[in-house]
């Protein structure tokens, strides 16, 4: 959307990198023409985390961040922020410091430590990313410090239970179903009821901000816990979740053990009839280049069913704006939207 001449209105734009293996550095840019703040959720891998650092110089003229989030202790998240740490001066690091709260280690702890020993080396502050705090334009809805530190983090490192997530016998009736097209599927609906994640992707800092009234919300690998507990909590501010929002991304690239219906209308509203749908939303998912599991086209139904559009990655660079300078881009195509 084109700036209009003499609006003082703060615009943004979020981007997502994406390399050709996957894992996803998100960069978020908002304010007005010669006062741009920029944040970095998550670095991807370091081909993702190259991607971003050379947007940062090249188009939006700068070397700095004002805030870089680590969102969870996995590799794909956090693997990318040491190359963004080095390349680019940075004002905060938002990172969990689980070393700080347990005398547990495990291999991944020492890749984010990693981070918070570049932070330092650079005279960066490092600050932990719990419910209620709020981070440039952003608010964190979860995870609160007393559940990870009580419950998630002596649960990191262990096996699932069996049974919960997507049932077999619902993954094969939507199959089915998928063969005669969206309007036979349209009222069935397989998302799990149960949860099926990981602690690890479980303490995923989960992140709402507002621009002027349009919500975006950053999800990282949060699962049916974590998303219920951040609605809650938005509720809770008041935060204008799900009618203000215009932007989320995917959890865990569509993998639909981490969403049930329940928690999407509570985040993006409630299911509409299909002769009374209306695409007012947006969402960003990580996908690779070749192909889409089954899974994830469950979760772009189920979005779809709630007025959402979701666009893959697949290996290229994904943009949302509003009030920002025009690029003249061509737009993506989203994923079935004919359907």
């Amino acid at each position: 959307m084109h700036k209009h001449s003499g609006s003082t209105a703060v615009g943004y734009e979020v981007d997502f990198f994406t390399g050709d293996t996957g894992g996803t550095a998100i960069l978020v840019r908002w304010g007005t023409p010669g006062n741009f703040k920029l944040l970095v959720c998550d670095g991807g891998t370091p081909a993702s985390a190259q991607l971003l650092v050379n947007h940062v110089q090249a188009y939006c003229l700068s070397s700095h961040v004002d805030y870089v989030v680590s969102s969870h202790p996995g590799a794909r998240g956090a693997e990318g922020l040491g190359l963004i740490l080095e390349k680019l001066s940075v004002g905060e690091l938002w990172v969990h410091r689980p070393w700080a709260h347990t005398d547990r280690t495990w291999e991944a702890m020492a890749l984010i430590r990693k981070l918070e020993t570049i932070a330092h080396a650079r005279q960066v502050p490092v600050n932990e990313p719990f419910a209620g705090a709020v981070i440039g334009p952003f608010t964190v809805l979860s995870p609160n410090r007393s559940w990870y530190v009580e419950s998630l983090l002596p649960a990191f490192g262990m096996t699932l239970a069996r049974g919960a997530g997507l049932t077999l016998a619902d993954a094969a009736r939507w199959m089915r179903l998928a063969s005669a097209g969206m309007s036979s599927r349209w009222d069935f609906e397989p998302l799990p009821r149960d949860a099926a994640t990981s602690a690890e992707d479980e303490s995923s800092a989960v992140l709402y901000g507002e621009f002027e009234g349009r919500g975006v919300l950053l999800t990282s690998n949060a699962g049916i816990r974590a998303l219920s507990d951040a609605s809650t909590f938005a509720e809770h501010l008041g935060l204008g979740l799900p009618t203000n929002l215009r932007l989320m991304q995917v959890p865990n690239a569509g993998n639909p053990d981490h969403l049930s219906s329940r928690v999407l209308d509570r985040l993006v509203g409630a299911r509409r009839p299909r002769d009374q749908r209306e695409y007012t939303k947006t969402a960003f998912m990580s996908a690779p280049i070749d192909s889409l599991s089954m899974g994830s086209r469950i979760v772009t139904d189920a979005l779809k069913r709630r007025g959402v559009l979701t666009f893959l990655s697949q290996g290229t660079q994904l943009h949302h704006a509003h009030d920002m300078p025009q690029r003249n881009w061509y737009p993506a195509k989203p994923l079935g939207a004919g359907a």
